[in-house]
């Protein structure tokens, strides 16, 4: 009777969710202005069973906000809206409710700790406090919500993912996702000669044709590629089978377009320190030749494309020359204002986002050719939250560094050592890029990495303690053979013969 209680009880929770559901499609439907009555009808089904899968698998959740996340930077659900839905903002809501119906069902309250908590906790109380002096104490807020989001993210991930075979899913999932949006750049790119000769002829100053998403921002477009790329280059270039490898080859070769034609020269310096990091582990370089061989084919088959390289080569070669535009020294001003902040501000910080506030008390917008936002997440925490908010910061990365570096030396499988070197190679990656760019903070592509990383240290902690049930009972006496029973197996340590 108790069990027939309990599965009237679920059932009536699942029905009530999935009406739930169905009612927000309809709703959204109804919004877009379109007849897409017919799609609905085959949509629906497949979305209800897709939704039922959730509740057998909760790591699914986990792929559709990271696919949403990725598909966001190129489409908006509700582009009309005062608040333009993305994909990424649906499955997560919409993740949060199934996720929170389903540990009800299930009587699951356990939530799993990463072990910086106390970090993590001042450094957002630290965030909140430096508003009370902070310039703008209104977007100060806001962009201190979008940080706790992107931690409550990471908790999210890291709580839902508990297997490898579950981040190996995720990781294949931002693959496929990826391949796309990289075959997209470089279509637009390769059929835009125009622009691509205007971009040369303008000495890296025009730039047009630059992948850029609904952000109209390429540099954080593409470090959509980083996570993707990693993960190919370590199958490429590991013992898995020989189909695995080509598959992953020709991805990680259009995902390599499509981090070119951004033009983005701090995405190019993390992706390819990534990619020397993967190539040290294997002592292998062999996906390096292999890429020039790529990219000669490439240069036959389609001559047009050459024009787009060699704005590419100008554009990286021009990094620290300052020759073709002047973000090497608006870098530098940043940097020499950022240090100001901090000292003139007694090593308390001007308050969370008030460094574009405070950057006009040292240099002008004229100066500045009108950038006033910081380039990187170092300077930023110290001028923004001083000393308190640079030594927490460094803490919390600290412990994300070294969660990651002990994946890749604890790990045992194949698998297991594909996902440590891809995500301790991905931190890496983000980590330089956003001493280029500012907005580190709340970058829900770089708390994902981190998220995974802390789901496969938990995974090889899980295998190196066995349940206490499954374990041999010990000897309550001392085996005729002589010696004392080890603690580990119950059998006498030195055993006579």
């Amino acid at each position: 009777m108790q069990q027939l209680q309990d599965y009237i009880q679920h059932a009536n929770l699942l029905a009530g969710a999935v009406a739930l559901s169905f009612m927000l499609l309809l709703y959204l439907v109804w919004l877009s202005g379109i007849a897409l009555l017919p799609l609905v009808v085959f949509v629906v089904p497949l979305a209800l069973y897709g939704y039922w899968q959730t509740f057998v698998k909760p790591w699914l959740w986990v792929a559709l906000i990271a696919v949403g996340s990725f598909l966001g930077n190129i489409m908006h659900l509700l582009p009309e809206g005062v608040i333009p839905l993305t994909l990424f903002q649906l499955f997560l809501f919409t993740a949060v409710f199934s996720i929170l119906l389903r540990r009800l069902i299930e009587r699951d309250f356990n939530f799993r700790m990463m072990g910086f908590e106390a970090e993590i906790i001042l450094f957002l109380g630290l965030i909140f406090l430096s508003l009370i002096w902070a310039p703008d104490a209104p977007d100060g807020f806001r962009d201190g919500v979008r940080v706790l989001i992107s931690i409550f993210f990471l908790y999210l991930v890291f709580n839902e993912v508990k297997r490898t075979h579950e981040i190996k899913m995720v990781l294949i999932a931002l693959v496929v996702v990826a391949v796309f949006l990289g075959a997209y750049g470089v279509y637009q790119n390769v059929t835009n000669v125009g622009d691509t000769v205007r971009n040369m002829l303008g000495g890296g100053r025009f730039l047009r044709g630059r992948v850029t998403g609904t952000t109209t921002d390429p540099n954080r477009f593409a470090t959509m590629f980083f996570i993707p790329m990693a993960f190919t280059a370590c199958i490429i270039l590991s013992k898995k089978q020989l189909s695995h490898k080509v598959m992953a080859f020709v991805a990680f070769m259009v995902m390599s377009g499509g981090i070119i034609v951004t033009y983005s020269r701090s995405a190019w310096i993390g992706a390819i320190l990534m990619l020397l990091i993967i190539a040290w582990y294997y002592r292998n370089v062999k996906l390096f030749a292999y890429l020039g061989l790529v990219v000669i084919a490439v240069l036959i088959a389609f001559p047009q494309f050459t024009f787009t390289l060699l704005n590419a080569a100008q554009r990286f070669l021009d990094i620290t020359a300052g020759s073709a535009d002047d973000s090497s020294r608006i870098r530098l001003l940043l940097g020499l204002a950022a240090i100001g902040m901090f000292l003139d501000s007694w090593f308390i910080g001007v308050g969370f986002r008030g460094f574009v506030e405070s950057f006009t008390n040292y240099y002008s917008l004229h100066e500045s050719i009108g950038v006033a936002e910081p380039h990187n997440v170092l300077y930023t925490v110290m001028a923004e939250l001083g000393l308190i908010g640079i030594v927490l910061y460094g803490f919390i990365m600290f412990k994300i560094f070294r969660v990651a570096w002990l994946n890749i030396r604890l790990t045992e499988t194949e698998d297991e050592k594909i996902i440590a070197l891809t995500c301790f190679s991905t931190i890496v990656a983000f980590f330089v890029f956003y001493q280029f760019y500012g907005g580190g903070l709340n970058d829900n592509n770089f708390w994902l990495v981190c998220a995974l990383a802390f789901s496969l240290y938990y995974v090889g902690k899980a295998k190196s303690t066995p349940d206490p049930d499954e374990l041999p009972p010990a000897p309550s006496l001392t085996p005729s053979g002589g010696g004392t029973p080890s603690r580990e197996t119950g059998l006498p340590s030195n055993p006579t013969a």
